[in-house]
């Protein structure tokens, strides 16, 4: 099936649920909604992160790397037949994806710990994916879940989103289980807030988002899932 590689600037901030809605009603007379958005205040995305059996992706991030990468099943409905497999690389603030579409019946395959269903498909996203899972035995690590509220800049191709209601669960690894059960990840009444572009943002779009007075942060939200599963003593400081 199809790929997509994308190549993006990526910032992250904590908002508080105010400065979401301030935002929100500025943002909405200038930006375009996003047509994948369902339903008013959002829709909804879960996502299975992968990692090796030392936790490399994890690791990585915690101890501050400026150029590491992650691997997800994501979807954006449960009744849906078709996962997209994604390769996240990030280098500083740029973000570049590589991603292909599977079968429901290949994603649960795989998470079953059945690899060798992706060289079905002949596809150099899904090869890498294999290559790398076989060899540092990758397996499911937490799945997460969060409520996406998008905006569209058409013109300078930029894409501003607002992700609430964090939660996770490192138990179940079923990616369409409508009972799973899971936790909020965040505890401090925050949202993230991401800015996504190519080259630049327009000084207006600036003045609306007025960021200097947000905490800006390099938020991981597969990080921020297993934070409560400590894997090293450095972690207590």
């Amino acid at each position: 099936m199809s790929n997509l590689e994308v190549k993006r600037n990526e910032l992250k901030y904590y908002i508080s649920n105010l400065e979401y809605h301030t935002l929100k009603n500025r943002l909405k007379h200038i930006l375009v909604s996003d047509r994948d958005i369902h339903y008013s205040g959002g829709y909804f995305i879960r996502s299975l992160y992968f990692d090796s059996f030392d936790d490399e992706a994890l690791f990585e991030k915690n101890s501050g790397f400026l150029e590491r990468k992650k691997y997800r099943l994501r979807i954006y409905d449960l009744d849906t037949k078709t996962v997209k497999f994604e390769i996240k690389h990030k280098r500083n603030n740029q973000v570049f994806k590589e991603s292909a579409i599977i079968t429901k019946d290949t994603a649960l395959s795989v998470i079953d710990g059945n690899y060798d269903v992706l060289l079905d498909y002949n596809n150099p996203v899904l090869n890498k994916i294999y290559i790398e899972f076989k060899t540092k035995a990758y397996s499911p690590k937490v799945i997460v879940d969060y409520i996406r509220d998008a905006y569209i800049y058409e013109h300078f191709d930029i894409r501003i989103t607002f992700d609430k209601d964090l939660r996770s669960n490192n138990t179940n690894f079923d990616i369409f289980d409508k009972d799973i059960h899971t936790i909020p990840v965040i505890q401090e009444q925050k949202q993230i807030l991401e800015i996504k572009y190519n080259l630049l943002i327009p000084e207006h779009i600036k003045t609306v988002l007025q960021t200097d007075s947000f905490e800006r942060m390099a938020i991981s939200k597969y990080a921020l899932s297993r934070r409560f599963l400590k894997l090293y003593n450095w972690e207590d400081n």
